[in-house]
C-alpha cells in the first residue's frame, strides 16, 4: 500500500484556476465545532472543475471550501484537491469544511470535515448527504461568477469508534474560479510522441536504472522535494521499489490507451488500462515539461 501511496504522490496533478476579475472575495459566517473545540470559519473559496479529463464520477464538480485561515485558491484546482487539503491539514494549516457536488444535481453533497482525526493514521471521512427534491445546501445560488448558500449539520459521533461529535452551521458566498481551458487534447501515437510523455518515459528509464539524479531533471521542484523527503525516511529499499514501479509504469504507458489533456502550462496524462486508469500531471518549468 505504501508504494501505491508513493506513486500517487509522484503523479499528483495540480492545475491553476483561471482568474476571476472585479468581484468580491469569499465570505463565510459560522462555526465548526468538533467535540468541544469551536472553530470560527472566516474564508470561503469556490471552484468549478469541468472534468475534461473524465476522471470524476460526475460531469462537473463544484468545490466549496470554508476554512479558518487563508489558503491559495489553486488548492481547490485539479483532479483531486482532497490530497492537497489533507496535506495542509497534517501541516496544521487549515481547519474547516469541504463541500463537493454536481452543479446540475445539487441534491447530493459530499462533505469532508477538515479536522485532525484522533488516530493520525486514519484518513479523513467523506460523508454524502442526499435529499429528495432539494439540496442539503439551503438557499443555494450558482451563477457564472459566484456560489452562495447555507448548510447546517449535526452528527452525534461514536466514542467506541473514536468518531467525534460534529456540529456546523454556516452561510457563505464565494467567487467561482474555474480550471484553465483545454488547449490541446491528444490520444494514441500523438500523445506518446508528445514532449510531456517523452519526458516521462525518460524519467522512468532513469529511475529503473537507479539514476535518481537524472530522473530529477524530468520532475518538478515540488515533486523532487517530496521524493527526497520520502527517500530520506525509507532508505535503499525504497530506491529498489521505485525502480520496479518505474518499469511497470513505463510498460503501462507503452501499452496504452493514452489521452493527454493540455491546459496551457499544465497537462494531464490519462492511461486507461484493464484494471483501471492512472494519471500523471505535468507542469512547464523554465520552458521544459516536467512531471509531478
Amino acid at each position: 500500500m505504501k508504494w501505491m501511496l508513493l506513486f500517487i504522490v509522484l503523479t499528483l496533478y495540480v492545475s491553476f484556476p483561471s482568474r476571476v476579475f472585479a468581484i468580491d472575495p469569499g465570505t463565510v459566517t459560522g462555526t465548526l465545532t468538533i467535540d468541544q473545540d469551536a472553530i470560527v470559519l472566516k474564508h470561503a473559496y469556490a471552484h468549478l472543475h469541468d472534468n475534461a479529463e473524465e476522471w470524476l464520477a460526475t460531469p462537473k464538480e463544484i468545490r466549496v471550501l470554508l476554512v479558518d485561515r487563508e489558503v491559495p485558491q489553486e488548492a481547490l484546482a485539479g483532479l483531486n484537491p482532497f490530497l492537497t487539503l489533507s496535506k495542509m491539514l497534517k501541516q496544521d494549516k487549515i481547519r474547516g469544511v469541504l463541500l463537493r457536488f454536481n452543479p446540475a444535481v445539487p441534491n447530493s453533497v459530499v462533505i469532508t470535515v477538515l479536522y485532525p482525526p484522533k488516530d493520525p493514521g486514519e484518513s479523513l471521512a467523506n460523508k454524502t448527504f442526499s435529499y429528495s427534491g432539494r439540496s442539503p445546501i439551503d438557499q443555494l445560488m450558482i451563477s457564472d461568477l459566484r456560489v452562495s448558500g447555507a448548510i447546517k449539520q449535526h452528527t452525534d459521533g461514536n466514542k467506541e469508534l473514536g468518531w467525534p461529535v460534529e456540529d456546523y452551521s454556516v452561510s457563505f458566498s464565494a467567487p467561482l474560479f474555474k480550471e484553465l481551458p483545454v488547449t490541446d487534447d491528444l490520444s494514441g501515437k500523438k500523445a506518446l510522441q508528445s514532449p510531456q510523455v517523452v519526458a516521462l518515459l525518460a524519467k522512468y528509464a532513469a529511475m529503473a536504472k537507479g539514476d535518481m539524479k537524472k530522473a530529477r531533471q524530468y520532475s518538478t521542484d515540488r515533486s523532487n522535494r517530496e521524493a527526497d523527503a520520502y527517500l530520506s525516511r525509507s532508505g535503499d529499499e525504497a530506491k529498489l521499489m521505485i525502480g520496479q514501479i518505474a518499469v511497470e509504469q513505463e510498460q503501462r504507458i507503452k501499452r496504452g490507451p493514452l489521452r493527454l489533456i493540455v491546459r496551457g502550462n499544465t497537462a494531464t496524462l490519462v492511461v486507461g488500462v484493464a484494471d483501471g486508469k492512472s494519471i500523471t500531471g505535468f507542469v512547464k518549468e523554465g520552458g521544459t515539461w516536467k512531471s509531478e
